[in-house]
Protein backbone atom coordinates (compact mmCIF):
# COMPACT_ATOMS: atom_id res chain seq x y z
CA UNK A 1 0.00 0.00 0.00
CA UNK A 2 1.38 3.20 -0.57
CA UNK A 3 1.13 6.49 1.29
CA UNK A 4 0.25 9.86 0.36
CA UNK A 5 3.36 10.96 -0.64
CA UNK A 6 4.77 8.13 -2.83
CA UNK A 7 1.03 8.68 -4.94
CA UNK A 8 1.92 12.04 -5.47
CA UNK A 9 5.60 11.15 -6.56
CA UNK A 10 4.68 8.24 -8.46
CA UNK A 11 7.50 7.08 -10.55
CA UNK A 12 9.81 10.16 -9.34
CA UNK A 13 9.42 8.21 -6.00
CA UNK A 14 12.62 7.30 -4.43
CA UNK A 15 12.26 4.80 -1.55
CA UNK A 16 15.92 4.56 -0.14
CA UNK A 17 13.84 2.79 3.17
CA UNK A 18 14.78 5.01 5.44
CA UNK A 19 12.45 6.73 8.06
CA UNK A 20 13.41 10.41 7.38
CA UNK A 21 13.76 11.62 4.21
CA UNK A 22 13.15 14.19 1.56
CA UNK A 23 9.60 15.12 -0.11
CA UNK A 24 10.49 12.51 -3.11
CA UNK A 25 11.45 9.60 -0.88
CA UNK A 26 15.29 10.39 -0.81
CA UNK A 27 17.71 10.66 1.63
CA UNK A 28 18.25 12.96 4.05
CA UNK A 29 22.08 14.23 5.43
CA UNK A 30 21.77 12.69 8.85
CA UNK A 31 23.44 15.95 10.23
CA UNK A 32 20.70 17.69 8.78
CA UNK A 33 17.61 15.81 10.64
CA UNK A 34 20.11 16.40 14.01
CA UNK A 35 20.43 19.36 13.79
CA UNK A 36 16.60 19.84 12.87
CA UNK A 37 16.01 17.90 16.08
CA UNK A 38 17.93 20.00 18.21
CA UNK A 39 16.08 22.99 17.09
CA UNK A 40 12.70 21.32 17.86
CA UNK A 41 13.90 20.48 21.35
CA UNK A 42 14.94 23.64 22.12
CA UNK A 43 11.86 25.52 20.60
CA UNK A 44 10.06 23.39 23.10
CA UNK A 45 12.05 24.18 25.80
CA UNK A 46 13.03 20.56 26.59
CA UNK A 47 15.89 19.47 28.13
CA UNK A 48 19.17 19.09 25.67
CA UNK A 49 19.12 15.50 23.89
CA UNK A 50 20.22 14.21 21.36
CA UNK A 51 18.09 12.80 18.38
CA UNK A 52 20.27 9.33 19.06
CA UNK A 53 19.87 9.19 22.59
CA UNK A 54 15.79 8.52 22.02
CA UNK A 55 16.85 5.15 20.57
CA UNK A 56 18.80 4.52 23.93
CA UNK A 57 15.57 5.69 25.70
CA UNK A 58 13.51 3.94 23.60
CA UNK A 59 15.25 0.61 24.40
CA UNK A 60 16.23 1.24 28.25
CA UNK A 61 12.20 1.87 28.43
CA UNK A 62 11.20 -1.54 26.78
CA UNK A 63 13.66 -3.57 28.99
CA UNK A 64 12.51 -2.15 32.34
CA UNK A 65 9.05 -2.49 30.85
CA UNK A 66 9.52 -6.24 30.54
CA UNK A 67 9.91 -6.38 26.65
CA UNK A 68 11.61 -9.40 26.07
CA UNK A 69 16.06 -8.93 25.09
CA UNK A 70 15.24 -10.94 21.91
CA UNK A 71 12.11 -8.56 21.06
CA UNK A 72 14.05 -4.73 21.69
CA UNK A 73 17.19 -6.10 20.19
CA UNK A 74 15.42 -7.06 16.71
CA UNK A 75 13.55 -3.93 16.80
CA UNK A 76 16.92 -2.03 17.19
CA UNK A 77 18.37 -4.19 14.64
CA UNK A 78 21.17 -5.45 16.35
CA UNK A 79 21.95 -9.08 14.88
CA UNK A 80 22.15 -10.62 18.14
CA UNK A 81 20.89 -10.15 21.29
CA UNK A 82 24.37 -10.43 23.16
CA UNK A 83 25.13 -6.74 21.51
CA UNK A 84 21.86 -5.21 22.87
CA UNK A 85 22.46 -7.64 26.10
CA UNK A 86 26.53 -5.56 25.99
CA UNK A 87 24.90 -1.97 25.71
CA UNK A 88 22.05 -1.92 27.59
CA UNK A 89 23.74 -3.76 30.82
CA UNK A 90 22.56 -0.71 33.10
CA UNK A 91 18.95 -1.85 32.64
CA UNK A 92 19.17 -5.60 32.87
CA UNK A 93 19.89 -5.69 36.39
CA UNK A 94 17.08 -3.78 37.24
CA UNK A 95 14.54 -5.76 34.99
CA UNK A 96 16.21 -9.17 37.17
CA UNK A 97 15.32 -7.65 40.31
CA UNK A 98 11.37 -6.52 39.18
CA UNK A 99 11.28 -10.36 38.31
CA UNK A 100 13.04 -11.46 41.79
CA UNK A 101 10.54 -9.31 43.29
CA UNK A 102 7.34 -10.43 41.52
CA UNK A 103 8.70 -13.67 42.40
CA UNK A 104 9.62 -13.42 45.81
CA UNK A 105 5.84 -11.88 46.18
CA UNK A 106 4.34 -15.09 45.06
CA UNK A 107 5.66 -16.96 47.66
CA UNK A 108 5.18 -14.46 50.29
CA UNK A 109 1.31 -14.27 49.46
CA UNK A 110 -1.37 -16.15 52.09
CA UNK A 111 -2.45 -19.40 51.26
CA UNK A 112 -5.60 -18.52 50.44
CA UNK A 113 -4.26 -16.12 47.79
CA UNK A 114 -2.24 -19.03 46.33
CA UNK A 115 -3.72 -21.34 43.56
CA UNK A 116 -5.16 -24.31 44.36
CA UNK A 117 -4.22 -27.89 42.98
CA UNK A 118 -6.42 -27.59 40.56
CA UNK A 119 -5.41 -24.24 39.35
CA UNK A 120 -1.90 -25.15 39.20
CA UNK A 121 -0.33 -26.50 35.83
CA UNK A 122 -0.45 -30.23 35.37
CA UNK A 123 2.89 -31.75 35.69
CA UNK A 124 4.24 -35.35 35.33
CA UNK A 125 4.62 -35.36 39.22
CA UNK A 126 0.90 -34.76 39.71
CA UNK A 127 -0.28 -36.88 36.88
CA UNK A 128 1.44 -40.07 38.24
CA UNK A 129 0.03 -39.03 41.58
CA UNK A 130 -3.23 -40.66 42.44
CA UNK A 131 -5.41 -38.48 44.67
CA UNK A 132 -6.97 -41.01 46.86
CA UNK A 133 -3.65 -42.34 48.09
CA UNK A 134 -0.79 -41.49 50.54
CA UNK A 135 1.34 -39.70 48.19
CA UNK A 136 3.17 -42.28 46.41
CA UNK A 137 3.28 -42.71 42.34
CA UNK A 138 1.97 -44.72 40.68
CA UNK A 139 3.92 -46.80 38.05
Amino acid sequence: MLGPREEAWGEAWQDCGLVFTREDGSALRPDYVSHLFGTLVERAELPRIRLHDLRHTNASLALAAGVPLKVVSQRLGHSTTAITSDLYTHVIPIVAREAADRIAALIGEPMEARPTEVEKPLSSANLARDPDSDGETNP
